[in-house]
């Protein structure tokens, strides 16, 4: 089982709470973080934080991911609470590979449930 390092930080603008998400932590040797399964624990604590009100940052700190990782991180995120989650989400330290990999899930999954609201 991999160890999450999680690190409460006070943010005093706008008086909010913040949890950071170190991905590197418990997989120091992984330079690519790539099995959907492998961000499942990642996503259950943005949830969990998301649900007390606490807003999250991602840090990908010297790590790579797939979009299969990604999706399992942040597309069922958007899928089940709107696109505005993405508020409350920030991403740090990603690689530009990263970056295009969220933009890509991002889009995706929003205009999946777009797609799905059209139909309902």
């Amino acid at each position: 089982m991999r160890t999450i390092n999680i690190v409460y930080a006070y943010i005093a603008e706008g008086s909010a709470m913040q949890t950071q998400i170190n991905l590197a932590a418990g997989s120091e040797t992984i330079r690519t973080l790539g099995m959907r399964a492998s961000a499942t624990p990642y996503r259950k604590e943005i949830e969990r934080c998301l649900d007390t009100g606490y807003s999250v940052a991602i840090d990908f700190s010297g790590k790579d991911a797939t979009q299969s990782f990604v999706d399992e991180l942040i597309g069922g995120l958007i899928l089940k609470r709107g696109r505005t989650v993405l508020s409350s989400l920030s991403f740090q330290n990603c690689p530009d590979d990263v970056k295009s990999i969220i933009k890509f899930v991002v889009n995706d999954r929003a205009h999946q449930l777009k797609t799905e609201q059209a139909v309902a």
